[in-house]
């Protein structure tokens, strides 16, 4: 039996940066972790001597200030990276426009790139890029938000400043309602870069997605995108070491089935049949898993407002592609929607060993598309591959004479290795009613909170890690200390 302060479940970026803060803090601190890695769907796994990302690829908020740098600097970890310029190459309707840091520089690309768009798109874009800014800043503020009581508040307080006020008119209307407000409408080739960028990072097209989230997202990439040798699981690993330098323990292949509440705190059981008592518990799993670990309803899986993902890795001779720009979206390779693919395409290269290098391909994809008899799987499976190869072709021209090993992950792979209900990943879809003050908050019960991407802000690393800071603090909270953020 372990006694410890603070439990984790799960070592995804919401796990990891909850873990080891506390450990940081001085808390007897236990991560367990049912695979042999962390990172959950950030983490990275091993196939034929090649070593491919689970989901997340790229990373920001390392830059100073940024949240991710917060959680490293204050934790210990030792986390090294570079800033990229531009972050991704977006290849649409046969063009090749990179996606720089410099707004004005930005805008000049765009209007090269679509000399017959109105202006409006123009001024869409200087919206993004104040009303996201904006965001960015309250999001480095370290919110609390739904707010739910007076210490959300005291949380937040940092993050009320002047700017904030840009934000405000835009908390109930969608993306498509501020390009119409601009004028920003009537050229296809425009209207699918837009929502290729926003349906990456929300789940959803400008007729749904929250304008709030979607200003974030479409200038998040263009105000710190950075580089790690190893990518996002390098993070992951780094918060291990930081948590075990610290004090604190981080276990693998230790899958938690039942969790209760206890006079002063809680107690879990591992399928080996351990158990842990500990005063707070901070769960980094969806909140339909966390329901059935606690012996609740679990709600009904289609009503899962999420997607899921289908996702290419390519082994590669990646002879003579040094300097190759790393991450490169491709839009509307056929103008029509491939069922079950989403018509956007993100290809992630990461160089490894001498030549071999490991190239990943992800797309959306409905997880209702893919309950079909084992044959029909296949035949999908094959089409979606051949797809996502050739929009490959878009960054790497000769990829098909340079691919040394092929294989694809389908949602029952997800659900198989993440226990992601059906295989939904990436969170819930941004739409206007749950996002920002409106978002699902990531408290469940006294002492136990929820981390990850189901709870607010939402997506990305950088949004999973603002969750764990949350749950974090609640755990402090409740135990009777102090928290570093």
């Amino acid at each position: 039996m372990d006694d410890v302060d603070l439990l984790v479940i799960g070592s995804g970026f919401g796990g990891l940066t909850a873990g080891a803060l506390g450990a940081a803090t001085g808390l007897r601190t236990l991560v367990l972790e049912q695979h042999t890695r962390p990172g959950g769907c950030a983490g990275d796994f091993a196939l034929d001597g090649f070593r491919f990302p689970a989901g997340a690829t790229v990373i920001t908020g390392l830059e100073e200030g940024g949240i991710l740098r917060q959680v490293v600097d204050a934790s210990g970890a030792e986390v090294h990276s570079s800033p990229l310029d531009p972050s991704i190459i977006l290849h649409v309707d046969g063009m090749t426009l990179p996606y720089v840091q410099d707004h004005e520089r930005w805008k000049a690309i765009f209007r090269e790139a679509f000399p017959e768009a109105p202006d409006g798109y123009v001024r869409f874009w200087d919206w993004a890029h104040r009303v996201g800014g904006a965001v960015y800043d309250i999001g480095t503020a370290l919110p609390s938000f739904p707010i739910q009581g007076l210490d959300d508040i005291r949380r937040s307080l940092p993050a009320l400043q002047p700017d904030v006020v840009r934000t405000l008119p835009w908390l109930v209307s969608t993306v498509e309602a501020v390009k119409q407000r601009f004028g920003a409408i009537g050229h296809p080739p425009a209207d699918r870069l837009i929502d290729g960028v926003l349906i990456d990072a929300t789940g959803a097209t400008s007729g749904t997605c929250s304008a709030v989230q979607g200003a974030i997202a479409i200038d998040l990439y263009r105000r710190g995108c950075q580089w790690v040798d190893g990518g996002p699981a390098a993070i992951a690993m780094a918060l291990v070491r930081a948590t075990r330098r610290s004090g604190g323990e981080v276990r693998f292949q230790a899958r938690i089935e039942r969790v209760r509440k206890r006079t002063g705190g809680w107690v879990a059981r591992t399928a080996d049949g351990d158990i842990v008592r500990a005063r707070a518990v901070v769960a980094n799993v969806p909140p339909q898993a966390l329901d059935a670990l606690l012996g609740r309803h679990v709600e009904r899986e289609e009503d899962i407002d999420s997607w899921g993902a289908f996702v290419l890795h390519l082994g590669i001779d990646g002879a003579g592609l040094e300097g190759i720009d790393p991450f490169h979206q491709v839009l509307a390779l056929t103008g029509e929607p491939l069922p079950p693919w989403g018509e956007n395409a993100f290809v992630s290269i990461f160089p490894g060993r001498g030549t071999r290098w490991s190239v990943s391909v992800s797309t959306h994809t409905d997880v209702n598309s893919w309950e079909l008899p084992t044959e029909e799987v296949a035949r999908h499976r094959c089409m979606m591959e051949e797809a996502l190869v050739d929009a490959t072709a878009r960054a790497i021209p000769d990829i098909q004479e340079r691919i040394v090993l092929q294989r694809s992950a389908i949602p029952r792979t997800f659900e198989h290795y993440t226990l992601r209900p059906r295989g939904f990943v990436g969170g819930l879809v941004q739409r206007p009613g749950r996002s920002t003050f409106r978002a699902p908050g990531h408290r469940v019960a006294p002492g136990l909170a929820l981390a990850g991407d189901h709870v607010f802000p939402g997506q990305g690393t950088v949004g999973v890690a603002l969750s764990g800071i949350n749950a974090y603090r609640d755990a402090c909270q409740y135990i009777g200390t102090g928290s570093l953020l």
